[in-house]
């Protein structure tokens, strides 16, 4: 009956030591994950702002973001076009679009409240490397991107600003 008792009382320490370290790992590990901006919203092109590459002309682009974590969608409007790009932001290459100019694909993910996005499309062999940051007061969304590998255009830089709209 002793042997019962202690064997009892061990099997409650181990199990409050169990439930303290899962609680601990809960915290710590909730307290460690970095806030990510909110991206979501709508955002118009400020031509002025920009600082355009002459091989990537734009005129009046506009994007409606939905950002719910890890799942980011981006609607753009461009050229006449509109298109849709779904990111997952886990690090994992995948299939972002598909269009008639061929398949994008992306891997995805965070560099501190920088989202990154490596693409690359099968059709003309060309990568680039797209980089997303939000101004202090979330009116900006920064937009650089570095177009590494074209099969018609030597590589790129180029800087876009979009502002929020209500």
């Amino acid at each position: 009956m002793l042997m019962a008792a202690g064997k009892l009382q061990f099997q409650a320490r181990t199990l409050s030591l169990l439930v303290a370290l899962v609680c601990w790992f809960t915290f710590t590990e909730s307290f460690g994950q970095q806030q990510r901006p909110d991206l979501s919203g709508t955002w118009k092109l400020n031509l002025k702002a920009s600082k355009l590459a002459p091989a990537h002309p734009r005129e009046t682009d506009a994007c409606q973001i939905k950002h719910a974590e890890p799942l980011i969608e981006v609607r753009c409007s461009f050229h006449g076009r509109n298109e849709l790009y779904s990111y997952m932001t886990d690090g994992k290459e995948r299939i972002a679009n598909i269009s008639a100019d061929g398949t994008i694909r992306a891997k995805t993910y965070w560099d501190g409240e920088t989202l990154v996005i490596e693409k690359r499309q099968d059709r003309g062999d060309t990568a680039w490397v797209s980089r997303y940051r939000l101004s202090q007061d979330a009116k900006v969304l920064e937009l650089t991107q570095h177009i590494t590998k074209s099969a018609v255009r030597s590589p790129f830089d180029e800087s876009l600003y979009y502002d929020k709209q209500p």
